[in-house]
């Protein structure tokens, strides 16, 4: 059971936050706590409250004022620390730990929980344990390891001083503080909830009666369309195994096909091969007659190879034949190139140079301006400062002579340059002396000021610190009259309230007469603590106690014999209950395998038949039968698949090949608009044909020359032209002797040089002749062309080179543009062909295969739908087989037990009989336990009331004794402190005396030190304004100085003198370069002439030796082309071609044949489509599926409805029950403590009455309220009763709430438990309280707390537990007091005090 062993405090309320923890161990069975009102004894509750609940005391729910001030100690936070260590229910020793925080702010304060601890000692490793929680988690916590609620915790075991009336409180605060402690709200909205519950569940039956009789005949109706449904689908299946055979045989034609397809694309690759390589033969065909169209008569492949032409281009390239000159030119571009580049170095260093005497041209202008400064300057020092000085100046006679002379300052400021405000240095050492001087003079003045004030202020100070000390010491002489005059009137005060009244005054016959009424009590005391009644009463008690043990054990084990009885009850009752759930579950199960029969029957399953004895086998192999048809329709469904992505793969790789065409065919319109692009070649090659026709219109043929000529004819066209034109270009002279060794030649060999014609007469050589004359002759000759036509055709020339130079360098795109344009005529033609009607058979064959596999699905599905169900009818089955075994285990292990454990021969009811007569002897044995309590404690009463006057008597005789020796020591006092008075009086006079005239002079002094100090800093500021701006300008004055003296040194005007002459030279530098570079000029022209004749020589060269390389290219591509021809005939594709076309015709009449089959199918397809459709439809669809859903739903919601009547009317009488008990048990309890400690006589007993809230038990509520018994007569007690009587029924009902709810936990705290209580009823509350720690001291854990300052109450306490027996008396008690600490300021303490002193 749950206890308390020790609480800490710091920081709450009045117990310090900075000294040392305050710790009290509370003691088995009682702890004591004494202290005064305000000391903090409430404290010590509220923190045992907030420990174990986390609530806070009454009105403080911001918890600011439960923690000590901030400040009453002056720092801006406190911390409060509450520490508790207990005994949880379990036996483990704990300790929890609560913190809080108070911040003062500026206006308010703010109170912060902070987390806490529980400590603990961990069971199996031995180390301590420290969790830490949240507040929340910790209020909820501790209640549970103490065995207590919260509301027990918080209104009875721990209840507030100003809260422990609450039992005789208004009405709505008495039902939920009872509500609380019997927790019957959260019962008595469970009872709501299930109605609530129990009213919709029924609701929702009827809606599922109503829907179940419908989806009944939407049952019927759906069996008939799927009887309907698989004669269509045999149908089907015939239709199917006539297509498969057609789609074998078109299977073998394929294969057929594919081999020949096979053959065809290789004789298909070799002509494509053949075709690549026929038009690199044409286009280089088309390269080469263009070039040998471009170089005509400069061909030179005729008459040299390929050696010899490369040997010449290295001629040309050699250093003594046309190289020299293009070295002569890079030479002289390098030379350039130099020249240039010292130009630009030269030009450069002009700008830096430049750059340099701008930038010393600015200081010069600067150095300027700062003279002008400097001399500015130094005449506003010589008229602030009033500087005066005589310099000392050399001049020349006129004889030549040097001679000293001297001027003031004034006189050489008026005589320097105003154009450059130059000053001598001689002259600026002199100002700067003359500065000097000054400088010092005014701080000699300064100082002198300052020695002067120093002194003055020194003699006036020390005159008035005289004054001062003089009055100072009467001021202390006064002090200490007046302290002593107040401490002697207050002591006469004191000893004139203290002492008594002549009439009050004790008397020395008063003293001996209390004394001998002390003896004479003390005498009655003694006698009656002999009394031997006391210990006959005490031995009774004895022999009731030990009867009373033996009818415990007897109701002991009578207990557990009905334990035992009810055991086998329950087991009997849980053997019926297993017994109809096994019925139930059977009948389920036969239900169930119904309502799958039509599933069954359709799958050829129909033969399942079941026992109540053993389900489980025929469901099993049930379950494997169904298993094999789902896999073998499994497998149906992957070939399916299988067929159904054979047939997309055909599908893709169609639409690959046709994406592949569509592909090419993006490229070749895109290579075609990139070749035909505005700038590209082919576009070139028009325009120059074109510009052709134009230029050549009047000559030219329109049928040779258009847009559609072949640019190697156009290039022909060109060469014809230029050969043309180039004989015009040729000098008269030059002919006249090609002509005149023509003549010769034929005079000497008889032939025509030109022909070979020999020439057999005379008039044949003549003839030769005579047109070799007319040839020569410039007027008549053909031959011979004007200044006018060479021109001409130098121009026709240029312009056919240009254009024959074009074509052939974009002849290549041409060729290439013309080869895309006939390519992209082919693949359109493909793509418009065969491939899409290729395409649209796969689609065909696709949408077959997908039907069949949508087909094979739902065969699949049925089947899992299937298997799914038989599978729980295989759970149903085991489980109703496992349960019937469970019920014969338990019955044989009923009758063993029934046999083995019980061997009293009494049933339960005589059991429970016997149980009641037991528990009247037991109450009968309490009453006379009672009844001698109560004997004794009459007894105990009379000797307590004798010792209390016996006590009172002693104490009057002590304290009068005391009083009387008071009187006589304050009249002897009296008279010393009157004659003190009047001594002090007169010294007072006599110090006012000698006062005044101190006070007057020193008043005076002060008055002239302040003058004098205000003239003396008037003073001492003046000379510091003086002495500032002073050096402030003599500070301005050497700077400007330094910048002037850094000029002259830096010598900058040699370096501007210097730059002057650079740039001088430079200059003339440029120029001479310059002139240089314009003589190179003519020279380098003539040069590039010479190079560009070269080169122009080369190309001619290099054009042959590319076109020997085209021939040797064109002769390489025939042999390989030739090789291709004879390997493409041994191919033999005619007959590959005949095979192909034989089964496609094949193919196409089985292709026929199956789509007639086809036909047949889509019609019984059609018919099975519109019976599923009307399957799928809503009333239909899954309709025995809904139809044994919605059963099962019905019969569970009934099944649900019944148990919530069930387990209302159980909760409901439970409910009832348990609070009658609770409400006796504390009504007993109540009683008999009243009558234990009310001593009055007008109220006979007190007791709570509950009354039900509502005649409706769906909303079961209680009323509480506190009754008072006068006579025959019951009356509510709140509002009739006393102060006192309300006191004592609030203990009373605390004390009847903790014996009855605080099972788990012994501990009970009083606060203040006397108040507004007589003498009478004290003593009965002490009696009362000692009976109750008598009786439950054998209670290991039984703690009560008892917080008063009534010391009678507690000496009341002390005395009737040393009448009672059976525990040990408590050995100390605790005293609480408010004790001053180190920082002056009053804390409350508590102190263990051993218990005989109290």
């Amino acid at each position: 059971m749950a206890s308390i062993a020790k609480l800490s405090i710091r920081g709450v309320r009045s117990f310090s936050p900075d000294d040392e923890e305050q710790v009290i161990a509370f003691c088995f069975p009682l702890t004591i706590i004494v202290g005064a009102n305000g000391c903090g004894k409430t404290t010590i509750i509220e923190s045992l409250k907030y420990a174990v609940t986390g609530s806070l005391p009454p009105g403080n729910k911001s918890g600011q004022s439960f923690v000590h001030d901030p400040k009453s100690i002056g720092n801006p936070s406190v911390k409060a620390a509450i520490k508790l260590r207990f005994t949880a229910r379990t036996g483990a020793s704990m300790i929890v730990m609560r913190c809080m925080e108070v911040t003062q702010k500026k206006s308010s304060q703010s109170f912060k929980a902070l987390d806490g601890t529980i400590r603990m000692m961990d069971p199996n490793t031995g180390e301590r344990v420290v969790m830490s929680h949240k507040c929340t988690e910790l209020d909820k916590t501790i209640p549970s390891l103490m065995g207590v609620s919260k509301p027990i915790l918080e209104h009875v075991v721990f209840c507030h001083q100003e809260d422990s009336s609450w039992p005789l409180q208004e009405g709505a605060v008495l039902k939920k503080r009872f509500d609380d402690i019997f927790d019957s709200t959260r019962y008595a909205k469970a009872l709501v909830a299930i109605k609530e519950s129990r009213k919709s569940y029924f609701s929702d039956m009827k809606d599922m009666k109503a829907e179940l009789e419908g989806l009944n005949s939407h049952k019927h109706a759906a069996n008939g369309f799927k009887n309907e449904l698989e004669a269509t689908k045999d149908n089907i299946s015939a239709v199917e195994d006539e297509i498969q055979k057609f789609q074998a045989q078109i299977v073998e034609e394929e294969s057929k096909a594919t081999e020949a397809r096979a053959v065809l694309n290789q004789v298909h690759e070799f002509s494509e091969r053949l075709t690549f390589k026929q038009s690199d033969l044409e286009k280089e065909d088309a390269v080469l007659e263009q070039v040998q169209k471009s170089l005509g008569e400069k061909d030179m492949t005729q008459t040299h190879s390929y050696e010899e032409l490369k040997q010449m281009l290295r001629e040309l390239d050699d250093a003594h034949h046309g190289n020299q000159a293009s070295r002569d030119l890079m030479e002289k571009e390098s030379e350039v190139r130099s020249i240039q580049n010292t130009l630009e170095r030269l030009r450069k260093k002009t700008n830096e140079l430049n750059s340099v005497r701008g930038k010393l041209d600015a200081e010069q202008e600067a150095h300027n301006t700062t003279l002008r400064t400097r001399f500015t300057l130094m005449e506003d020092i010589f008229r602030r400062h009033k500087i005066e000085m005589e310099c000392g100046t050399t001049q020349d006679d006129d004889d030549g002579l040097t001679q000293n002379t001297t001027t003031t300052l004034s006189t050489m400021l008026s005589s320097v340059n105003t154009h450059d405000h130059t000053i001598t240095n001689e002259d600026m050492a002199a100002f700067t002396r003359a500065l000097d001087e000054r400088e010092k003079d005014i701080m000699r003045r300064v100082d002198e000021a300052k020695r002067r004030h120093r002194d003055e202020d020194d003699a006036i100070q020390k005159e008035i610190s005289d004054l001062q000390a003089k009055k100072s010491a009467v001021e202390i002489d006064r002090k200490r009259t007046e302290a002593a005059k107040d401490e002697a009137r207050r002591e006469l005060q004191n000893i004139s309230t203290q002492s008594s009244s002549a009439y009050n005054r004790v008397k020395k016959s008063d003293v001996d007469e209390a004394k001998r009424a002390a003896v004479e009590l003390a005498k009655s005391r003694d006698e009656m603590n002999n009394d031997p009644r006391r210990e006959e009463i005490t031995r009774e008690i004895r022999v009731q106690e030990d009867r009373l043990k033996t009818i415990s054990v007897k109701i002991e084990q009578d207990t557990n014999l009905r334990n035992q009885l009810r055991e086998l009850s329950d087991e009997q009752n849980e053997i019926d209950m297993l017994e109809k759930q096994v019925t139930q579950e059977y009948e389920i199960l036969e239900e169930k395998l119904r309502d799958a029969s039509y599933l069954l029957q359709t799958h050829h399953e129909s033969h399942v038949k079941i026992t109540p004895d053993d389900p489980v086998i025929p469901l099993e192999h049930l379950l494997d039968n169904i298993r094999n048809k789902k896999l073998n329709a499994d497998d149906d469904v992957t070939r399916c698949n299988d067929a159904v992505a054979e047939v997309m793969k055909k599908q893709s790789e169609k639409k690959a090949l046709q994406g592949s065409y569509q592909q090419r065919m993006a490229q070749l319109t895109q290579k075609k608009n990139m070749l035909n692009r505005p700038e590209g070649g082919v576009n070139k090659i028009n325009s120059v044909i074109r510009a052709i026709v134009r230029f050549d219109k009047d000559t030219i043929d329109p049928g040779r020359i258009n847009d559609n000529t072949n640019p190697s004819e156009v290039l022909a066209y060109l060469g014809e032209q230029i050969n043309d034109y180039s004989n015009v270009d040729v000098k008269p002279e030059a002919i006249k002797r090609v002509l005149k060794r023509l003549k010769k030649m034929a005079q000497n060999n008889m032939e025509c040089p030109c022909c070979a014609r020999a020439f057999h007469e005379n008039d044949e050589i003549n003839a030769f002749q005579s047109r070799i004359l007319e040839l020569s002759d410039e007027s008549v000759s053909e031959l011979m062309v004007t200044q006018d036509g060479v021109a001409k055709a130098r121009d026709a020339i240029e312009r056919y080179e240009k254009w024959r130079k074009t074509i052939s360098e974009n002849i290549h795109e041409h060729i290439e543009y013309t080869r895309i344009v006939a390519e992209i005529k082919e693949t359109e033609a493909l793509l418009a062909g065969e491939g899409q009607a290729e395409l649209k058979e796969v689609e065909a064959e696709l949408k077959l295969e997908e039907e069949k596999l949508a087909d094979k699905r739902e065969m699949a599905n049925e089947l899992q739908g299937l298997l799914q169900t038989v599978s729980s009818l295989h759970e149903t089955g085991t489980r109703v087989w496992e349960k019937r075994g469970q019920v014969k285990e338990k019955k044989e292990k009923l009758e063993l037990q029934s046999f083995a454990k019980i061997d009293d021969p009494r049933n339960l009811k005589t059991v429970e009989g016997d149980l009641a007569t037991a528990s009247s002897e037991k109450e009968a044995a309490y009453t006379q336990i009672n009844h001698l309590n109560n004997e004794q404690k009459t007894l105990n009463e009379k000797i307590s009331r004798v010792t209390n006057q016996a006590s009172a008597a002693e104490r009057t005789a002590r304290e009068k004794e005391e009083a009387y020796n008071r009187d006589q020591q304050s009249s002897k006092r009296k008279d010393e402190l009157n004659n003190l008075l009047q001594k002090y009086n007169a010294e007072e006079k006599d110090l006012e005396k000698r006062f005044a005239p101190i006070r007057k002079s020193l008043m005076q002094k002060e008055s002239d030190r302040t003058r004098m100090r205000d003239t003396n800093s008037h003073e001492a500021n003046a000379l510091q304004e003086e002495m500032k701006q002073f050096d402030k300008d003599y500070e301005r004055l050497r700077e400007i100085n330094d910048k002037v003296d850094f000029f002259v040194k830096s010598r900058k005007l040699e370096e501007m003198q210097e730059i002057a002459r650079k740039l001088a030279h430079n200059s003339e530098s440029i120029s001479s370069e310059e002139q240089r570079l314009a003589s190179m000029k003519p020279e380098i022209e003539r040069l590039k002439k010479e190079v560009e004749d070269s080169d122009r020589q080369k190309g001619i060269i290099n054009q042959n030796i590319d076109l020997l390389k085209h021939r040797r290219k064109v002769d390489k591509l025939e042999e390989e082309i030739k090789q291709l021809t004879r390997e493409h005939n041994a191919m033999g594709g005619k007959e590959a071609s005949r095979k192909a076309k034989s089964a496609q015709q094949a193919i196409a009449d089985l292709k026929e044949s199956i789509a007639k089959e086809n036909g047949k199918r889509e019609g019984l397809a059609a018919q099975r489509r519109a019976l599923k459709r009307k399957l799928n439809e809503e009333e239909y669809k899954d309709v025995e599926t809904r139809h044994r859903m919605k059963m099962i739903d019905y019969e569970t919601t009934n099944l649900v409805v019944q148990d919530l009547d069930k387990y209302y009317d159980a909760l409901d009488k439970a409910l009832l029950s348990f609070h009658g008990l609770k409400i006796g048990e504390i009504n007993k309890i109540i009683r008999e403590l009243w009558t234990l400690t009310y001593k009055g006589e007008d109220i006979t007993s007190i007791q709570i009455v509950s009354g039900q809230d509502s005649s409706s038990r769906a909303n079961r509520s209680y009323n509480y309220r506190i009754v008072m018994e006068k006579g025959n007569s019951q009356m509510d007690m709140r509002g009739r009763c006393s102060a006192g009587q309300r006191v004592l029924a609030s203990i009373v009902i605390r004390l009847a709430l903790a014996e009855t709810f605080c099972l788990n936990c012994g501990v009970m705290a009083l606060d203040e438990p006397t108040t507004n209580l007589d003498y009478e009823n004290k003593k009965g509350l002490a009696i009362a309280l000692a009976q109750i720690i008598a009786s439950r001291a054998a209670q290991s854990n039984f703690q009560l707390v008892v917080i008063t300052h009534d010391e009678d109450f507690v000496s009341m306490m002390k005395n009737e537990l040393s009448s009672q027996t059976g525990f040990n008396m408590p050995e100390r008690y605790y005293q609480v007091s408010r004790e001053e600490g180190h920082d002056g300021k009053f804390y409350s303490k508590i102190h263990a005090v051993d218990f005989d002193e109290l």
